[in-house]
């Protein structure tokens, strides 16, 4: 896992450690625009740095709720 934290681009098994998901569920989220990604080359790659935006992002947005 410490090796996760260090990348900046996951791809999709690495984002699924990183967020608790299945690999399935990530790449379903990420096609769905419900999870910030990119397809490159046919497979799906994920910033850390803007995956821990979107995390915050959720969070602030149920503060205002």
């Amino acid at each position: 896992m410490s090796e996760v934290r260090e990348k900046e681009v996951l791809n999709v098994e690495e984002t699924g450690e990183f967020l608790g998901f299945a690999p399935y569920t990530i790449r379903e989220k990420a096609r769905d625009g419900e999870i910030p990604g990119r397809k490159i080359g046919g497979e799906w790659r994920f910033s850390r740095r803007r995956l821990l935006e979107w995390i915050e992002e959720g969070d602030r947005e149920q503060v205002r709720v």
